[in-house]
């Protein structure tokens, strides 16, 4: 009997803690504020380095050497910390102080408080172990800031990481749950969900595949090569500049999944998009990847169909929607509320899987959209489904430009 009421209390404390992981993040840090605002706590607590009252049973101690981050972080912003990069490691500077600590409990405290303090502690070190995993596996992208970068990084191969001399032992829903939520600043001053640094092989193909036929964007343009090149040849490039081998199908797969016809189009009767156009790769358009994939800054985006097409006068794409936005991340998100104006965009998510992908503008977004829109209007006879006004478009420097390259 005293055997199982242990397990049983053992398994309602992880569901207990499980879901205080998904607590948002400004709940979260008002909990912390509560717990050491209280009276008790501030008579029994002290720093680590503060030994004027050895009678404290509770000893605060850093997670992070770190001093805390001063950047500027909206209130409702779930990032957590900002990673900085060292003379020869990365350092993690927490937005907030409370994020830092552990509480060590040398005594018995009022039960109430030693179970926040307990639950603070375990999420505060999870979060602290997970980000030491992301800079473990992922440096190099840390460094470099180029998504061709990231390694493929399974959250079971974290699981696994995590697991090794710890004790208890790591439930992987437990970092699902941090992940999809809480996001990090990289060195390179860019915001990323923690979600974003564990790609499956299949990502990282798709990248490396992007990543050549890019190349063969700028070979056509500068006219080293004549052609665009097939999936054998995609193939062996891949084999020869990354060592990665793939089937000539699984290469087709991938590059379909990425909204990228094969050579014979690209070569001939392939207007839309242009070649010199830099689109990210293909996203699934839901609020949880948008949340990890698009960028807060200014671009322009498309949205299409997933494994169908619909017919128009000069051909079939699966392109539904192109438009535009000075932050990607919020104008997506906006797409994606019930009460989004544009119906025929409601009526597509509602019966069919989309995707969206986007490119980053500096500056003349509009008009860029305008240049895309116009486009894909001569390719296919008309408007995408869902684009109910046509944008703007400086018809001043329409005539005879040409489409001014994305930031990758």
């Amino acid at each position: 009997m005293r055997t199982w009421m242990r397990k049983h209390a053992k398994f309602v404390g992880r569901i207990i803690f499980a879901n205080f992981l998904k607590l948002p993040l400004q709940r979260y840090k008002n909990i912390i504020k509560e717990v050491e605002g209280s009276t008790l706590f501030k008579k029994l607590s002290r720093d680590e380095g503060n030994h004027r009252d050895e009678r404290s049973i509770i000893i605060v101690r850093r997670l992070s050497k770190t001093k805390v981050s001063h950047e500027k972080i909206n209130k409702l912003s779930e990032t957590v910390a900002v990673i900085v990069k060292a003379t020869k490691d990365f350092s993690i500077r927490y937005v907030y102080e409370g994020f830092n600590k552990t509480y060590t409990i040398c005594g018995i405290p009022p039960l109430k408080l030693f179970y926040k303090l307990r639950r603070i502690n375990s999420r505060n070190e999870f979060t602290h172990r997970i980000i030491l995993g992301v800079i473990e596996h992922q440096r190099k992208f840390l460094s470099t800031g180029d998504p061709i970068d990231l390694v493929p990084f399974s959250q079971v191969g974290l699981a696994k990481w995590l697991n090794v001399n710890k004790s208890p032992e790591i439930d992987i829903s437990w970092i699902s749950r941090l992940v999809n939520r809480l996001s990090v600043i990289m060195p390179s001053g860019e915001e990323r969900i923690l979600e974003s640094f564990f790609p499956t092989q299949k990502d990282v193909n798709k990248r490396f595949i992007k990543q050549i036929l890019d190349q063969e964007n700028e070979d056509i343009d500068s006219g080293r090569i004549k052609r665009p090149l097939t999936d054998n040849q995609i193939r062996a490039k891949l084999e020869s500049e990354y060592r990665v081998k793939l089937s000539r199908y699984s290469i087709a797969l991938c590059r379909k999944d990425m909204g990228i016809p094969p050579a014979k189009r690209r070569f001939s009767g392939y207007k839309y998009p242009p070649l010199s156009v830099n689109f990210s790769l293909l996203y699934p358009l839901t609020v949880q990847s948008v949340q990890s994939n698009a960028p807060a800054s200014a671009g322009v985006y498309e949205f299409r169909l997933k494994g169908k097409e619909i017919e128009h006068p000069n051909g079939r794409t699966a392109i539904i929607y192109i438009g535009s936005a000075k932050n990607l991340k919020k104008r997506l998100k906006e797409h994606l509320r019930v009460n989004n104006r544009n119906g025929h965009i409601r009526h597509f998510l509602k019966k069919f899987d989309c995707s969206f992908r986007y490119i980053q503008f500096l500056k003349n977004w509009e008009v860029e959209e305008g240049r895309l829109y116009n486009l894909f209007v001569t390719t296919y006879g008309a408007p995408p489904r869902c684009n109910r006004i046509r944008p703007y478009c400086d018809e001043k420097n329409e005539r005879g430009a040409g489409f001014t390259a994305g930031q990758k």
